[in-house]
């Protein structure tokens, strides 16, 4: 006998184990998911706003989803009598049951609060409404207390009106009604008037261990609940960082967890500024340790598309954010035909990158897969007269997918765009070209900037390129970064050899650039260290053009940045590049591609050329196979060189001058 009451005791004392009572700390971070079902049980009559009435398959909705919790504003007075004993109608209590059983039976943690309960902070100092108000939490408390610890209550949602004593006094007494029939339920407070962080930080902590603190944020207040502007600089995250680091140092000063109750902003906010606004608020209270519950109220700040059964954008935020995944995601048109989309990895142990696209709000499909390293994508085939939404998915090794926010960029209809000199007449060689005066015609075509802004504004302010005064007045290009470039209308007065002096300035030298001119195109050169953004230094080299109007593009290929000043072409005397042999009749020039061209005629049976530097080293030698035999010189700096020719029976040598 007494060993079977000894065993009964033990199986009791691991079944205490087994149920430990949930803490604070525990139910935070376990409920870090969270959305709210608003405007549903708020209205005078429960489907009286813009939203039917609660549904079942709503909770299967959020447990698919991912979300871990669930808030249920609940307003109270319209189902509660004026007099003594301020009984709550038995249908509403049972509906508000049913309604909270349906998220416990998924293992959802469920907030239930005091919710557009306005008549006991608009008058605080009467004691029949003080006494009402105790009533009803008296019978939530008794009609609830046997419910899962997942069951948490909120005392009274955004304390308006009332005094930060009164706010303070209503939260110790409502508590202290709470703990006579659940000791150890958890009970979430909020600071008075709008329940600003400010305010959590600034009311009286209740004496109490199984409290959460709790805030509400929909700063800034101009974008969050005005729709106004854009957001998502630097400077708006800072301000936003320093918010949540406020309550953080109050959460552990104090040891009381933080419950953000709400947050959001409203659809008619720009869309880009607004998918970072969530993404923002989510991995700052994720950062802090905070749980949050986005305000999802079925009209404006809407999330879940209830009727649909359906989601929204927002909700791979909510429930897919982390620090790690893919940030800074944003879209450029190139071209008029291309998006380009260019983001910053976090995560180092990424397998795969997945794009996706949707188009104006349809489902999202996955149109590339990328190594795990990649930075930048082009979709050469996005819709027109539409927004194209895209995200981008890292794969890590683990299989986990880590998803950035989304963004979206209008694909214009296709309107032909038309190239333009700047100065109305293109560029004459012989002659200077102003680096600032590139073709009219716009980004992606005449001209492509990393930035779509004109750090400066002194000249064209209209456009991308940085273009900075110079003292004693004209222009140049500054800050230009890898893979930018400029092209200019230019007209070649003459055929020939043209020698270009490109005059760029640079505090440390050997940034690389290339230049072509039509068809030509320049070895990839280098910017000498001038000692100064504003006096040049010059890179030259020799271009064997044809005559007419044709293209010229400047194009940045590495660092150290350099800033671009003028193009000057001067024609070479014509016998720089020509040689002729009387002896075998050869004829020998450059062509436009610059090469070395030998024209051969058939009778002097030629079949090897030689080439030589003049300290003899043998630059090339081949067969010859064709009357005009190319040599590629293309890398070969400009001076004198040997050329030798091989017969059967003869040797003949003449000098070439490259210019």
């Amino acid at each position: 006998m007494l060993y079977r009451i000894s065993h009964i005791l033990l199986l009791a004392f691991l079944s205490v184990l087994s149920h430990a009572q949930l803490t604070p700390e525990e139910a935070v971070l376990q409920m870090q998911k969270g959305i709210n079902l608003g405007n549903t049980l708020e209205p005078p009559l429960e489907g009286g706003w813009n939203n039917p009435t609660a549904q079942e398959y709503y909770f299967d909705l959020y447990r698919d989803a991912g979300f871990n919790c669930v808030r249920i504003p609940v307003r109270w007075d319209e189902h509660t009598r004026d007099v003594a004993p301020y009984s709550i109608d038995e249908s509403w209590l049972q509906r508000v049951e049913e309604i909270i059983d349906w998220g416990l039976e998924r293992g959802l943690f469920i907030v239930v609060n005091a919710h557009h309960d306005d008549w006991i902070k608009q008058a605080y100092e009467n004691a029949g409404n003080r006494a009402r108000f105790d009533s009803i939490w008296s019978q939530i408390s008794i009609r609830f207390r046997n419910k899962s610890e997942k069951l948490l209550f909120e005392i009274l949602n955004e304390p308006y009106g009332l005094t930060r004593d009164q706010n303070d006094e209503m939260h110790g007494r409502i508590l202290s009604i709470i703990r006579k029939t659940n000791p150890t339920r958890i009970v979430i407070f909020q600071g008075h008037n709008w329940g600003g962080s400010d305010e959590l930080k600034t009311m009286a902590i209740p004496d109490d261990d199984y409290i959460i603190g709790s805030f509400h944020s929909y700063d800034p207040y101009t974008f969050g609940l005005l729709g106004e502007g854009t957001w998502g600089s630097a400077a708006d995250i800072n301000v936003l960082n320093y918010k949540f680091a406020g309550v953080k140092t109050w959460s552990d000063q104090n040891h009381i967890p933080v419950f953000l109750g709400e947050f959001g902003s409203l659809k008619s906010c720009d869309y880009n500024s607004r998918m970072k606004h969530y993404r923002t608020y989510v991995e700052l209270s994720q950062k802090n340790g905070f749980a949050c519950c986005a305000w999802d109220d079925g009209g404006d700040f809407r999330i879940m598309e209830r009727e649909a059964r359906k989601w929204n954008e927002v909700k791979d935020i909510l429930v897919h954010t982390t620090a790690y995944a893919p940030k800074n995601l944003n879209l450029k048109i190139l071209q008029d035909t291309l998006i380009q989309l260019y983001w910053s990895n976090v995560a180092a142990d990424q397998d795969t990158i997945f794009i996706e696209r949707s188009i104006t709000n349809g489902e999202y499909a996955r149109i590339d897969t990328l190594p795990g390293d990649s930075a930048t994508y082009c979709d050469s085939v996005p819709v027109r007269q539409a927004y194209n939404h895209y995200r981008v998915i890292a794969r890590l090794n683990s299989g986990t997918d880590l998803y950035s926010q989304p963004v979206r960029i209008m694909m214009p209809a296709y309107e032909p765009r038309i190239r333009t000199p700047y100065l109305g007449e293109p560029a004459l060689i012989p002659g200077t070209v102003e680096a600032e005066d590139y073709d009219a015609g716009g980004e992606g075509f005449t001209y492509h900037d990393s930035d779509p802004l004109n750090l400066t504004g002194d000249y064209r302010p209209g456009e991308g390129v940085d273009i900075y005064s110079r003292p004693g007045g004209g222009y140049h290009i500054g800050n230009a970064l890898p893979g930018e470039w400029y092209e200019y209308s230019v007209h070649v007065e003459n055929e020939g050899f043209y020698k270009a002096d490109f005059q760029l300035a640079a505090i440390e030298g050997g940034g690389k650039f290339t230049v072509t001119v039509g068809d030509i195109e320049s070895g990839t050169l280098s910017a000498l260290a001038s000692g100064s953004w504003l006096t040049t230094g010059v890179a030259s080299d020799t271009f064997n053009l044809a005559a007419g109007e044709q293209i010229m593009r400047f194009t940045v290929i590495s660092q150290p940045i350099f800033n671009i000043d003028r193009f000057v072409f001067t024609p070479l005397s014509p016998q720089s590049g020509i040689r002729t042999n009387r002896d075998l009749s050869l004829t020998v020039y450059l062509d436009r591609n610059h090469n070395i061209v030998v024209d051969i005629p058939d009778e002097t049976r030629v079949h090897r050329i030689d080439l030589y530097s003049m300290t003899g080293s043998l630059l090339y030698s081949g067969l010859v196979e064709h009357a005009g035999h190319r040599i590629p010189a293309g890398r070969m700096p400009p001076g004198l060189y040997i050329l030798k020719a091989v017969t059967l029976d003869s040797r003949c040598t003449l000098k070439i001058i490259l210019p």
